[in-house]
């Protein structure tokens, strides 16, 4: 055994017992379901931050990046993963959809495709997403295996197990808490490889005089690939920057529940959103910058290497630079790769599992159960889906066609999100048979290409333009010919009847529990069925929506009508009202007042209520001012000075004792 495989196998044992240490240690912090799969909701900025940063971080894009730069030159480089996919898929699904994915209470994508269409939307959508992850997740496996093996010349189906091995044992025990913790660490081991790689290339090989004197093909490196040529900007084949946008910058973003479950994760609308422009100013650095420069240095260091002009693979210069560095450094790169591999794969793992558990086991088997009733299910469910994902990945050929089917299926879902927050008249009808047609075409173009049949890449372009086109336009012209939705008339008082949920909804949208998340997490229901309940009080003309699209559709206020139909309050609840508090707000805000550094678990004793129904009261307190929150891995409770004034106000006029 050569020293340099020696210094990296310490490496990987290192790496592997630290993530596996922090991820088994996760599980103390797994109190129910909610925890197991959305993390309670008590995700922080700078955790979230790393962990969608992972996520874009992964093995892929260590392999893509490079490749660009010696196809086209570094601009083009900086276009497909830097703007394309970093900025506008990151940064633009941070601006335009976290925030509402977390207001919208939903804890996958496929749950709140029903509450904006029906469950004939959500259940195609949860079954292509699920394939989809598990498709991703064992792409990611096999990206691990395949670097192991070029540098330790070990079996691949070995290396294969070995780099499932290394992360299933935590998400299994720990689910997101576990993915959260270790894509923290594993992200802090990529933001550390980034300047090091740079600055050992510079030490190595010099400044950029290095790569525009060494540069093959006669062109500029900045502006053609090693041949001196580049491909195009817009063209509908693949590689453009046109295909980028619609494969990397929508399809992968948009249409994907790893995501997704990032924003409902997170403890407010505001983290969900900074977090995601955060990651993507990261990944514009990592994807966009570094790993081009490494495509860059690479082309310069060998000019007659690389394909077309050499027989060694683009996708390969990054491994190609790493065999001349030191085997220190080497080594520490090299897990930082095998680290954004695994991330990726747990964050996919986690989301494809979550969807199994959230949108079929509890949507259809066990819709009433508790939060602690569903964590043994939710374990064996990611076992099962850890198990399925090892068998494809073994099976000839069946990571690539999985993944192959992975992007084109996301591609659909992405379209009915657009759509479902942007445009009013997008109804249910129209949005399944947009997505079924686009599901169809999509999986025949694949199949018609991988089987050979017919070469529809090469005659036509890449799938993905034709399949954002075909939903969208099926979408939209099924939607414009469906009728409107007949303007009910006014129901009369006596008429109404609500039932208790009804009842319990109007209630607590009166005391200022009045976002759709936090009414599904205090009444710890599925967020359709929330909705149900909302729309019906909206149909009765008892509450009202502050607006009709945007971030506020999902808040709503009680209206003179419907203050008739409010529960009698007690008298403590009638004087605690005044403040916008509950006699369960107070209790909750009067403990804090009285106790350092408290979390959620602490209060569930004083309330005997779910920890996830805890953290919406926390967190209608926190919109209040009452309550400052803090805490890198737990959300962590102080009282403010406004806290403190109303525990001091109302203790004595109720004959509180804290």
């Amino acid at each position: 055994m050569s020293s340099s495989i020696l210094i990296f196998l310490i490496f990987l044992v290192i790496f592997g017992v630290i993530v596996n240490w922090l991820g088994v240690r996760a599980r103390r912090l797994i109190k129910g379901g909610s925890d197991y799969i959305i993390a309670g909701r008590e995700v922080n900025l700078l955790v979230n931050v790393f962990g969608v940063a992972a996520i874009g971080y992964a093995g892929t894009t260590l392999t893509l990046s490079p490749s660009f730069a010696l196809m086209g030159g570094f601009w083009k480089g900086v276009a497909m993963l830097g703007i394309a996919y970093s900025v506008i898929g990151i940064g633009g699904y941070g601006l335009l959809v976290a925030p509402l994915a977390r207001r919208s209470g939903a804890h996958t994508l496929p749950e709140w495709m029903e509450i904006r269409y029906d469950k004939r939307v959500r259940i195609v959508v949860a079954i292509t997403a699920i394939i989809s992850m598990i498709g991703i997740t064992a792409n990611n496996i096999v990206s691990v295996a395949y670097i192991l093996a070029g540098f330790t010349n070990w079996n691949l189906l070995l290396l294969i197990v070995i780099a499932f091995l290394l992360f299933l044992g935590y998400v299994f025990a720990s689910g997101l808490w576990g993915v959260a913790i270790t894509d923290f660490f594993m992200g802090f081991l990529c933001i550390i490889g980034m300047p090091l790689l740079i600055v050992t290339l510079l030490i190595k090989y010099g400044g950029f005089n290095f790569i525009a004197n060494n540069w093959p093909g006669g062109g500029s490196w900045l502006t053609s690939g090693i041949t001196g040529g580049t491909f195009p900007w817009f063209s509908l084949k693949y590689p453009s920057f046109l295909v980028a946008l619609f494969l990397y910058g929508f399809a992968l973003v948009w249409g994907s529940n790893h995501y997704w479950i990032r924003c409902s994760s997170v403890r407010s609308e505001r983290i969900a959103r900074n977090s995601f422009l955060w990651a993507a100013l990261i990944l514009f650095l990592a994807n966009g910058i570094v790993y081009v420069l490494v495509g860059s240095y690479a082309g310069a260091a060998h000019p007659t290497a690389f394909q077309p002009i050499g027989s060694t693979p683009t996708a390969s210069a990054f491994g190609i630079l790493l065999q001349e560095l030191n085997p220190v450094i080497a080594s520490y790169l090299l897990i930082s790769t095998i680290a954004a591999s695994i991330s990726t794969a747990t964050a996919t793992h986690i989301a494809g599992s979550s969807m199994l558990i959230r949108d079929f086991y509890q949507r259809f088997f066990k819709p009433k159960a508790t939060s602690k009733e569903l964590i043994t299910p939710s374990r064996i469910i990611t076992l099962l889906f850890g198990v399925i994902t090892l068998v494809l990945c073994f099976y000839p050929g069946g990571p690539v066609f999985l993944f192959a089917f992975s992007t084109a299926w996301l591609l659909p879902s992405g379209v009915a999100l657009l759509l479902g927050m942007y445009w009013k008249r997008a109804s249910s009808t129209g949005t399944f048979w947009g997505v079924f047609s686009g599901i169809l075409l999509l999986s025949v173009w694949t199949i018609l290409d991988l089987t050979k049949i017919y070469p529809m890449t090469e005659r036509f372009g890449h799938m993905a333009i034709p399949g954002f086109l075909l939903t969208f336009i099926i979408t939209i012209i099924i939607s414009l010919l469906t009728p409107k939705k007949a303007t009910k008339l006014e129901v009369m008082k006596e008429k109404i009847k609500l039932n208790e949920l009804e009842t319990k909804t109007l209630d607590l949208i009166s005391k200022g529990s009045n976002v759709l998340c936090d009414i599904s997490d205090i009444l710890n229901v599925d967020s359709n069925v929330s909705n149900k309940a909302i729309l019906k009080l909206e149909e009765y003309g008892l509450i009202r929506r502050k607006s009709q699209g945007g971030m506020d559709y999902y808040l709503f206020e009680v209206t003179e009508k419907g203050r008739e139909f409010l529960p009698q309050l007690t008298k403590e609840d009638e004087i605690l009202f005044q403040d916008g508090l509950s006699s369960v707000a107070f209790t909750i805000l009067a403990y804090i007042s009285n106790h350092k550094n408290i979390v959620v678990d602490d209060l569930v004793e004083i309330t005997k209520l779910e920890p996830l129904s805890i953290s919406a009261i926390i967190q209608n307190l926190i919109r209040q001012g009452y309550v400052i929150e803090g805490g890198l891995i737990r959300r962590k409770l102080r009282i403010s000075d406004k806290g403190k004034g109303v525990v001091e106000k109302y203790k004595k006029l109720l004959n509180y004792e804290i």
